[in-house]
This record gives C-alpha cells, structure tokens and sequence, in this order.
C-alpha cells in the first residue's frame, strides 16, 4: 500500500513557474548531483501545464516519464469497483512522483491526478534511465527516496492497524499542514473533507463530524475546499496520546 504523507520540515518551495534547474537542486533525489549533472539533467526536462482535474496518468498506463511538481498540488490515489478512491499522497511544489513504474519500466501503480491548477517538470525515461546507469551517485540518491517511502508505508500500516481514527485524522492534518505555507491565521491544507477521508479510511461524514467538533474548539476553521490548521499543539495532543474526548 502506498504511503501518505510524512511530517517534515517545510523545505524552500519553487515559485510559480520556477526555472527548472532549481527545482531540480531544491530536490533531495537530485540536489547532491553537482552543478553540471543538473544542468545536463533539466536539458533533458520539459514543463508541462494540467488543469484542475485533470488525470496526469492513470494506474496501468506505462511508466514513460518522472514527474517534478513545480507548481499546484497532484494527488496519488488508487480507485476501486464501486467508485471509491483509496488517497495515498498529496504531492505539493517540489515532490517527485512516477518514478517506480520509470525504473522497473512495468504499468503505473495509481492514478495521478491534478488537484489544483499545476506545472510539472517531466523527464522521459529514455533520458532518465541513461543517467541513471552514468551516474552511481544519483542511483543511490534514488535508492535514499525510495527507502523513505518505503518507511512511510510501513508507519501508514501501522498507524491503521493501531491508532483511533480520532488520532490519524489530526496526525493526517498535521502532516498535510506541515507541507502548506503558513500565514497569520494558520496553516491552509488544500484537501476536501471526501479526500481527508479517503487517506485514513474514514467516511466523509465521520469526518466532517470530528472535523465540526475540532472547529467548534477553535482548532481548525473549515473553508470551502480546504481546512485551515488553527491549533497545531491541541491537534499534536491528539495524535500522540489521543487525549481529545471528543
């Protein structure tokens, strides 16, 4: 099962229509490369602009390229026979994605979805793969994403398995919160309620009940399509002890 998101420092995201190149450096798959592989690697990259809603590849397409978000937000999800969607990730400016079906050159894994308005730096595999085998010291860098991936998957399994929907519904904003720019009234995270639910494996209205009962607390503020961190201590307390009664 694919993971979700990780808490992490907010890293220095590329602006709107950001250069190539400096995405790639701001990127940890890439960053460790040195100067000059860079700037051969963005040669190879191309911009590529997808409005809201828009499917960027579908699960069983082939793996043709790697995918960069330069701007927007792409959501990684899996559908299933009676029209639910299975959300794994949100990908925001920065994030890398596509690249297992790129390296083992078998079918997509999950739908790729524009969740926003989007600008995406791809690298074809046919350019990809070269450098890959030229270069060790990118396949390490790659072997590096691929190993923290891997742990987050494991911590999403973990967290099903052992944790009260109560406490993944914070820990989950807190991560998504973690990754949005913050301002004067809180951190902003671009997700519907329906979404939110799918990633913990929650009803929409389940979610929408707890989500009321935080709002009323003064904890988040609700807004159409997206939720708005207000209380990031009092959510922390949630997750890690799951101290909220309600």
């Amino acid at each position: 099962m694919p993971s979700q998101q990780e808490a992490r420092p907010p890293r220095p995201t590329p602006r709107q229509g950001a250069d190539k190149r400096i995405l790639l450096r701001d990127h940890p798959l890439f960053g460790a490369l040195g100067s000059d592989l860079i700037t051969r690697l963005s040669s190879y990259a191309r911009t590529q602009k997808v409005k809201r809603g828009t499917t960027i590849f579908a699960k069983e397409d082939p793996g043709a390229a790697l995918f960069a978000v330069s701007a927007g937000t792409v959501k990684i999800s899996v559908p299933s026979a009676d029209g639910r969607d299975a959300v794994f990730r949100l990908l925001n400016e920065g994030d890398v994605f596509g690249e297992i079906a790129l390296l083992d050159g078998r079918p997509r894994t999950a739908d790729a979805i524009a969740v926003t308005d989007c600008e995406l730096v791809v690298i074809d595999r046919r350019d990809f793969l070269p450098l890959l085998h030229s270069y060790p010291e990118m396949a390490l860098q790659l072997i590096e994403v691929l190993c923290a991936k891997l742990r987050r998957t494991s911590e999403q399994v973990e967290d099903a398995t052992f944790l009260h929907l109560r406490r993944r519904l914070a820990k989950t904003l807190l991560q998504l919160a973690a990754n949005s720019q913050p301002s004067a009234n809180g951190r902003k995270v671009m997700i519907t309620q329906r979404e939110l639910g799918q990633i913990i494996g929650m009803s929409r209205e389940s979610t929408n009940k707890q989500l009321r009962s935080w709002e009323e607390r003064h904890w988040v503020r609700l807004q159409r399509g997206g939720i708005v961190v207000l209380a990031p201590d009092a959510l922390a307390a949630v997750a890690e002890a799951g101290g909220d009664p309600g």
